[in-house]
């Protein structure tokens, strides 16, 4: 399983079949197998197979791995080929433990070893009899038979088997750092849509609150109106109160002349003219003052609905760019997702 270290792949977790399509890889061996007149497999960071033998020679696979002690000293040799090829900054051409001519090519990506695909099972020049009867002695196997199937092997000229280690270099990683790119875009896209999402949830929220604010800009908005006519109406009342205490005073005015014309008979009549009087006169003041305060307060309240009607179309303005955000946020999802879509790998 690949795992991310601060959003980057962590090359000691990652495995050849991470970044190259084993199907391909084999298919691609098979033909270069078949093309090269020489046998390949590819295998992973122990050594082991992870492609089928590709056009295995007998002497292998009916002889030299039939042996447990062989197979263990292939698995070892194909570990030090590449070792040999990582030393070596590229293919690397040697004999196995066996006689035979093989080479590898490292699978390399940013200085990390993840595997090696070998090639090989020929010869370079004769046989020698002694030396692979010598191998037969040492694995436990028939001379005779050995020695018989490492007459078989092909002799192939040295130039073709260094061009043969280039080719198998070069198409291996190429394919490991496509792989690499892809498996590096897939998870960034799978990031970016991460991101996005979050985002947009985030746009979306701010979006319905400032629908919410525009809401409640208008219901304040209507209420400061409402105020306003409530001050209208108060202002209305305040003038029918001074009519009403203009009246009142010559009333009292008419009595108080009234009752100085009736002497000591309208001498109590008068102290009420008077009182009436100085009520009306009170009450108009108080009017006046109410009145004046009034006219402050719808003043204030004019100002306010100004301010109320500026800030609302504010509000409207910022509810509209954020819902055209939160639409260019989503589309950017879309788009985040297609391109997870195009690199991910099956």
């Amino acid at each position: 399983m690949v795992i991310q270290k601060n959003g980057k792949i962590d090359l000691q977790s990652l495995e050849v079949e991470d970044i190259i399509d084993i199907a391909v890889l084999q298919k691609f061996l098979d033909n270069f197998a078949l093309g090269m007149n020489c046998a390949a497999v590819a295998v992973n960071r122990k050594g082991e197979e992870i492609t089928k033998p590709s056009y295995y020679r007998q002497f292998c696979s009916n002889y030299i791995h039939k042996s447990s002690l062989g197979d263990s000293r292939c698995a070892t040799c194909h570990n030090q080929m590449g070792e040999d090829a990582i030393r070596s900054g590229g293919a690397f051409i040697g004999p196995c433990h066996a006689g035979l001519i093989d080479f590898s090519a490292p699978i390399i990506v940013n200085g990390e070893h993840l595997g090696t695909v070998l090639g090989g099972q020929i010869l370079d020049k004769e046989p020698e009899e002694d030396k692979f009867r010598r191998v037969a002695q040492e694995l436990h196997l028939p001379e005779d038979e050995l020695w018989a199937s490492a007459q078989k092997i092909d002799i192939v000229d040295r130039k073709n088997i260094n061009a043969s280690a280039e080719v198998l270099h070069i198409v291996a990683n190429t394919l490991a750092q496509e792989g690499y790119k892809r498996l590096e875009t897939e998870m960034l896209s799978k990031d970016l849509v991460d991101n996005f999402i979050q985002i947009s949830q985030t746009v979306e929220m701010l979006a319905e609150s400032a629908q919410n604010i525009t809401y409640n800009q208008h219901t304040l908005s209507q209420k400061i109106g409402d105020i306003g006519q409530v001050t209208n109406e108060i202002s209305q009342v305040l003038i029918a109160i001074s009519k009403v205490a203009d009246k009142t005073k010559l009333i009292g005015l008419n009595a108080s002349i009234e009752a100085a014309r009736l002497g000591n008979e309208g001498r109590g009549f008068s102290v009420v003219a008077k009182e009436i009087q100085s009520l009306s006169e009170n009450s108009k003041r108080t009017a006046m003052q109410i009145n004046e305060l009034n006219s402050q307060i719808g003043a204030s309240i004019k100002d306010t609905i100004n301010d109320a009607k500026n800030t609302l179309a504010v509000t409207e303005d910022q509810s509209a760019a954020m819902e055209e955000l939160s639409a260019t946020v989503q589309n950017s999802v879309d788009l985040a997702e297609h391109l997870k879509q195009l690199f991910q790998i099956k």
